[in-house]
């Protein structure tokens, strides 16, 4: 059972003052409360919510969290128009005709898996060898764990 928050503790009061000041930084409210700024810190973490409610994990076997998004069909078309048509640092995805995220999302694949058809994906166009053996790299992990 979790304890419950005290608001006349050092925290609770800092809570408080949080609250009433959100554009302020750990450091101004510090000095504003006479408190160390770790403190603060500790105060606005435990201020937050647990978990967005529209966010569902979901534990697979070895409890490998998964995240499943709730969205819309006319949310998923947006995202999808937005994010596969632009790209960060050069067209290596761009250009192919199923980008590797579509097919790592698509197939539910995980972070190791998802990793290994990214770089085998782009080894050609972007990193040559080395993204081959960074692919060796995260298939060998993904050996390991499954082993």
């Amino acid at each position: 059972m979790p304890r419950k928050k005290d608001p006349n503790s050092r925290t609770g009061k800092l809570r408080a003052v949080i609250r009433q000041h959100p554009d302020l930084t750990n450091a101004e409210i510090a000095i504003l409360t006479d408190e160390p700024a770790n403190l603060v810190s500790v105060a606005r973490v435990s201020m937050r919510k647990k978990k967005p409610k529209h966010v569902k994990v979901v534990y697979e076997k070895k409890t490998t969290p998964s995240i499943d998004a709730v969205s819309t069909p006319e949310e998923e078309e947006a995202f999808n128009a937005i994010a596969n048509s632009q790209q960060v640092g050069g067209s290596h995805y761009k250009d192919k005709a199923i980008q590797p995220w579509d097919y790592i999302a698509s197939n539910g694949l995980g972070y190791l898996e998802g990793n290994v058809v990214k770089y085998v994906s782009r080894w050609r166009e972007k990193g040559g060898l080395e993204d081959l053996k960074k692919a060796q790299h995260y298939l060998t992990k993904l050996i390991e764990v499954n082993s």
